[in-house]
Formats: C-alpha cells, sequence, structure tokens
C-alpha cells in the first residue's frame, strides 16, 4: 500500500465518515474511477482522483481491490468505518520505513462488509505486530546483523493463511528477519527447533548459493518464538 504524507491524512480525517464511506462503496463495489468518483460526490473537489484516491490508500485497498467487493453496503461500510483506530493508520502512513511485507500478506475470499473491516484491521494489527518485533530483536535481523527496516519482514512461524486470526498477530508466531532469511525460512530451507538452533534443509544447496550455514538465532527481549509454532513449521517442512 502507498504511504501517504501528512497533508494527504488531514485531508481524509477531515472528510465526514460518510464522505469516506461513499468512496469506498463506489470503487470497492461499482468499480468506479478515482476522477468519476470525484465527480459523483459533492463534498470532494476534482483533483484528477486524488482526494479519492487518498481515502482508498489511507484504508489500505489500492487498483487491485477495485470492484471486488459485490456484496457490499453502503451501511456496512459506514459502520467498519466507524470501528477504525484512523491513528493507527496514520502512524503507519508517516512512519519512516516501508510496510515490510505487510500487504502481500493480507488476502481475504470473502467479498462483503466483514471482509472489508478485516482487511482494514490486519491492516492495524499487522502494523503494531511489525512494531513489537522490530523493538524485541532491537531492529536487527534474528539471524544476522541486517538493520535496515526497509530489509527487514515481519516472518510468520505458522502462515497467514493457516493462522487464526488472533495467531495473526500473536507476536510468539512471528520472528524479525532479513528478506533472504525470510524466504528460506517461508520455503522450509531453514527452520529452528525448540532450543533455537538453526536447521537446515538437506534438499536446498547452500554452498551453491553462497548462504551461509552458520547461523544463530538471537533470542528477542520479550515473546520468544512459540515451541507450539516452531514445531509446526518444523513439521510441515519434514524437519521432524
Amino acid at each position: 500500500m502507498a504511504n501517504l504524507d501528512q497533508r494527504r491524512i488531514n485531508f481524509v480525517k477531515s472528510l465526514p465518515i460518510w464522505v469516506r464511506a461513499e468512496v469506498l462503496y463506489q470503487f470497492l463495489k461499482e468499480g468506479i474511477s478515482n476522477r468519476k468518483i470525484e465527480q459523483r460526490i459533492e463534498a470532494l473537489n476534482e483533483e484528477d482522483g486524488w482526494q479519492a484516491w487518498s481515502v482508498i490508500h489511507f484504508y489500505g485497498f489500492d487498483g487491485n481491490s477495485k470492484a471486488k467487493y459485490p456484496k457490499l453496503t453502503l451501511k456496512k461500510i459506514e459502520e467498519s468505518l466507524m470501528n477504525v483506530n484512523v491513528e493507527d493508520l496514520e502512524e503507519f502512513h508517516l512512519a519512516n520505513y516501508d510496510d515490510g511485507g505487510i500487504s502481500r500478506k493480507i488476502t481475504f475470499t470473502e467479498n462483503d462488509g466483514k471482509d472489508v473491516l478485516r482487511t482494514i484491521k490486519a491492516r492495524q494489527g499487522q502494523y503494531k505486530l511489525r512494531k513489537a518485533l522490530l523493538q524485541n530483536y532491537r531492529s536487527k535481523c534474528a539471524l544476522c546483523s541486517v538493520n535496515d527496516p526497509k530489509l527487514l519482514i515481519t516472518s510468520h512461524i505458522k502462515t497467514w493463511s493457516t493462522a487464526t486470526a488472533d495467531e495473526r498477530i500473536d507476536t510468539t508466531n512471528a520472528i524479525l528477519l532479513c528478506k533472504l532469511h525470510d524466504g528460506l525460512f517461508e520455503n522450509g530451507y531453514i527452520s529452528i527447533t525448540d532450543e533455537y538452533e538453526v536447521l537446515y534443509s538437506a534438499n536446498y544447496d547452500f554452498e551453491g548459493q553462497e548462504i551461509s550455514t552458520n547461523l544463530s538465532f538471537t533470542i528477542p527481549k520479550e515473546n520468544y518464538p512459540s515451541s507450539i509454532f516452531l514445531r509446526e513449521h518444523r513439521l510441515k517442512h519434514g524437519y521432524e
């Protein structure tokens, strides 16, 4: 999701809930373009679609969401927006690093108002989870020295697609990893024991890829990775 600057965030927050809801309704259900949305809603000025775009992106949607919610009602959107903490979303947009892969892990299949709210809430929850991991792991990959926030990933142990809503935002079900080690972990080329020792898949050519097999896991300050989730990861990828 594109990050908004303070000016556009303030603009979105200044709009009445019903205006924001109308923008989302026309985009998410009817698939109307940003420019035409601005033409239809009198409370908006025509700015080549930028005002509508700001509302859509503020709540975590993009072009891939256009016309994806055929069962949506305006009432459901308004109810959803009333339950959203806009300060959390504002903080996300003003952060000095990108979303660290948050958006790529947020996918849903239901096309109704509840799904819209879950999408927004998931954005909030995942951002809070990432902040907690950055603090717990001292803003450094748990397996190497990479400390550039733009290269650090919220890596779920039990995958997003199989985890419950609570497990998806559980700090014991996530590890802060760099993009390389996140890829290795997600694909099962490495795993971790209950004692936090790194395991290496015999089916992957670490030497040929010039990837170190001399890794040690950095214990976080709190909320250690759960042995339950770690065992699930090992079972899934054939380590036991």
